[in-house]
């Protein structure tokens, strides 16, 4: 029997961990959201699935680790989505193999429907759910383990890193088991983080970082690319990320204006052994920090005066004067922050704090 508290899961007699408590209490809230909120094809979907019409129990947005499918049978590791049409952008198809990728890992079978197959097939939909289920039934079967067991199995060569109130080997984020470091790097707009994190890249691969791609809802400067600098959403799919608990951290800076970091990209990235560098807001920054402690290295990286600042945010020639009042505005605020980061460098000297930087990272990776 399956019973819930305070961000645990319990099968029977195996308990594990599905994510920290204050993570796990916001997805049970977007889950509770979005179970208030469907698609009319989720709706459809769903008067089928209720009530083991079906043979076995389906749950509706439910949280699973660090995501909330759409529908998920946990008697068979099944979980079904149901897609709309933004999941056709390159960026989010991106971010669903990485989501899919994750679950996987785990022992979860993914099956995918687009909005128009359930609301205009509906029988085929059902025949290719009953197909799955017959198949992954019968995998139990012969191999005679049971789902969660199958979970316990794939996580045994895993390594569990204690958080700071209980040991959770299961459930919690790769990066948070083992896999690469991470470094972040806060700053207000115009002290220089991204010129730093561009040089660390370029001149120190033996560093192994990887660069990770945030997301935001502005419109692209200069020369940016989509999927390059950043992923550029509209404010309508970043909105639907965070419903659907997708963000590792995000904020509103300003009016619809938001910033945020894929879970799925870090964890992805992590398990590959590299070291995830992030270029991020410093609440961004603070919020990353706070979730994976020790894991990641913050660094914050200070102008030596509001008034460089205002001289270097005029020279970059990207934004407007107002912009630039407003730009200035957040940073006397985003100064005040600075005591929360792991080390503080002042950017005075480029040259020089780009090799401050240098060291400190070196000597974090090699500890």
């Amino acid at each position: 029997m399956e019973k819930e508290d305070k961000g645990h899961r319990y099968f029977g007699s195996l308990h594990y961990h599905t994510n920290d408590t204050s993570t796990y209490q916001l997805l049970c809230q977007n889950a509770k959201y979005n179970r208030k909120h469907p698609t009319k094809a989720e709706e459809l979907l769903w008067e089928h699935l209720r009530g083991k019409q079906l043979g076995v129990r389906f749950r509706r947005q439910h949280p699973v680790y660090d995501y909330i499918p759409d529908f998920v049978c946990l008697s068979l590791n099944l979980i079904i989505e149901v897609d709309g049409d933004y999941h056709l952008a390159e960026e989010q198809q991106l971010s669903d193999r990485e989501r899919d990728a994750y679950l996987q890992h785990f022992g979860f079978h993914i099956i995918r429907f687009s909005n128009e197959e359930v609301l205009q097939n509906l029988d085929k939909v059902l025949n290719k759910i009953k197909t799955a289920m017959n198949k992954l039934s019968s995998e139990n079967q012969s191999a005679n383990i049971t789902p969660a067991a199958k979970i316990q199995e794939d996580t045994s060569n895993i390594t569990s890193v204690p958080n700071t109130s209980h040991d959770c080997p299961l459930g919690t984020p790769l990066l948070r088991r083992g896999g690469g470091r991470l470094l972040i790097l806060s700053a207000p707009s115009g002290s220089g983080k991204s010129t730093i994190v561009q040089w660390l890249m370029q001149e120190h691969p033996e560093l192994k970082l990887a660069f990770s791609i945030s997301c935001t809802t502005r419109a692209p400067r200069g020369t940016e690319q989509n999927g390059v600098e950043y992923i550029f959403l509209s404010p309508e799919q970043f909105k639907e990320k965070i419903a659907k608990g997708e963000f590792l951290e995000y904020e509103e800076v300003y009016e619809n204006r938001y910033y945020g970091t894929l879970k799925a990209q870090v964890e992805s990235q992590s398990a590959a052994g590299q070291n995830v560098i992030f270029d991020v807001d410093v609440k961004g920054g603070c919020n990353i920090k706070k979730y994976y402690g020790d894991r990641a290295l913050s660094l914050f990286i200070q102008p030596p005066s509001v008034e460089e600042l205002r001289r270097r945010l005029v020279g970059r020639q990207t934004d407007s004067a107002e912009a630039i009042e407003s730009r200035l505005a957040k940073a006397s605020e985003e100064l005040t922050f600075a005591e929360k980061f792991d080390k503080i460098i002042v950017n005075d000297d480029l040259e020089k704090a780009k090799q401050e930087t240098y060291k400190v990272v070196k000597a974090f990776l090699e500890r």
